[in-house]
């Protein structure tokens, strides 16, 4: 074994270590948010999660992809003789000043009746999205996800919806909007403390122009991230028009829900993007398969803990949030395999990107968003929020099918015969998702702790029998 790939393998395992802590920790997130609902109501709950999500989109795009590009630059840096901090800020205060145009024109756009008049005081945390991914996207081509993980998935996902719940029950206005304001400021803040402690010799103001090679690299990324923030959004927001604010927050729910398994593969991106970017052509024949493999063998591991949790007690996590959340739960279900097949065959994008294949990777958002838009359109209005989870099944199944095809073209097929194993956990997941829904078995909750705790046991020794495997 080389030593790039013995460097490579202790900077992945001690990720996935982070990576496991931060998921523990970001469950506190989604439990106040949860809480949240409850407290606003579904019609103002589904109008907040419909604007964030816009909010992202927008910040996202404000970046110009420059965020993600440095996943691939900054590795790039060492080999090109250039300064480590090189692109950073210079990324950071282009997409500042974009994100404030934006803000510009939706605060001038409140006053013509076709922008909400609550969606200037959203707005106000354009600035503050796009500029953290900036730094938060620094930490990580830099080998430190760790920030990204804490900063992200503890400080701000628990920050911004206890502050929207204080703020409420203090009888202030907007407090959803000003509560996420104040978790963004937050992250920025903590984010921008330990970039300066990576790079302490970077000039805040850079002297530099941006380089044509992240520019050339980045822009395809703006234009896909773009793409991939309104295609995952897209069925919440076909559920908001078709069928009313209510209905979109009920959907919200279960998203938010569904989501604790995506983060996981999502966690796995910016850890796994500056390793393939550090291989030549060789190694990426020689090292990608054994890199990917421990990848997917963790991402699926811990998604199916996860899995059989939210298989088994579905009903008590939907009505934390209320009855009236408690709408086709079936939809749930639907989801979560979702994102249990994009955790194994949908790290194929993850590869491309670290090729720097991004031009690919916006050809198929593209192609897929169109998937989504019509397959929303025919499925929401006839099935409801099953339709929506059609639509995000429909989708993704485009994608994985696409590069897992392609990447088999470029004899760079990723996956190590012993990750089979993971699909027949999934099959199991599935099979006990069936029999409980399909009311074949009804176990009382007694049954289902039982169940879950076999469940536990047997993954911990699959896992046992198989980690020296994957990790060697």
């Amino acid at each position: 074994m080389s030593n790039n790939l013995d460097n490579d393998y202790k900077f992945l395992r001690k990720s996935t270590f982070l990576s496991i802590l931060g998921t523990i920790l970001k469950v506190c997130g989604p439990l106040l948010t949860i809480v949240m609902a409850r407290v606003f109501g579904a019609a103002e709950f589904g109008i907040f999660v419909s604007s964030q999500q816009l909010l992202l989109t927008i910040s996202h795009s404000a970046t110009l992809g420059l965020d993600k590009g440095l996943h691939w630059y900054l590795p790039q840096n060492q080999l090109k003789g250039r300064p480590a901090y090189k692109g950073i800020m210079e990324s950071f205060w282009l997409s500042a000043a974009v994100a404030f145009i934006c803000t510009v024109v939706i605060f001038i756009g409140s006053f013509t009746p076709h922008i909400s008049k609550e969606l200037p005081w959203y707005a106000l945390s354009l600035v503050f999205y796009s500029t953290t991914f900036v730094l938060s996207n620094s930490s990580e081509g830099n080998r430190r996800p760790q920030n990204a993980i804490f900063i992200n998935s503890f400080l701000v996902a628990v920050l911004s919806p206890a502050a929207s719940i204080i703020l409420h029950y203090l009888g202030i206005p907007h407090a959803l909007p000003l509560g996420l304001l104040i978790g963004q400021m937050g992250g920025l803040a903590c984010h921008s403390y330990f970039v300066r402690k990576q790079f302490s010799d970077m000039p805040i103001w850079p002297k530099d122009r941006l380089t044509k090679d992240l520019v050339i690299y980045s822009l395809p990324l703006g234009f896909n991230e773009f793409t991939t923030s309104f295609l995952i959004r897209s069925s919440l927001w076909m559920v908001l028009l078709f069928l009313g604010p209510e209905k979109a927050g009920a959907y919200a729910i279960m998203v938010t829900i569904s989501n604790a398994l995506q983060t996981i593969r999502q966690g796995y991106t910016p850890i796994l993007t500056p390793v393939i970017a550090g291989m030549d052509k060789e190694r990426l024949h020689t090292d990608l398969k054994p890199v990917v493999s421990y990848c997917i063998f963790m991402i699926t591991l811990i998604q199916l803990i996860i899995g059989f949790f939210l298989v088994l007690f579905p009903d008590v996590i939907l009505n934390i949030a209320g009855s009236k959340y408690n709408v086709q739960p079936e939809a749930l279900g639907i989801l979560l395999f979702v994102h249990l097949l994009t955790g194994f065959w949908g790290m194929a994008f993850v590869i491309m990107n670290g090729m720097g294949k991004s031009l690919y990777t916006l050809k198929m958002n593209i192609l897929s968003l169109g998937v989504s838009l019509a397959c929303g359109y025919f499925l929401i209005p006839k099935f409801g929020l099953v339709g929506a989870a059609l639509t995000t099944l429909a989708y993704n199944l485009v994608q994985m099918v696409w590069n897992n095809i392609y990447l088999a073209k470029l004899k760079l097929w990723p996956y190590a015969a012993k990750l089979w194993g993971q699909q027949l956990w999934m099959l199991i997941l599935l099979g006990t998702y069936i029999v409980i829904n399909m009311k074949i078995f009804i176990p009382t909750l007694t049954e289902k702790i039982i169940i879950y705790a076999i469940s536990l046991a047997a993954l911990g020794v699959y896992w046992k029998l198989n980690k020296k495997y994957f990790s060697r």
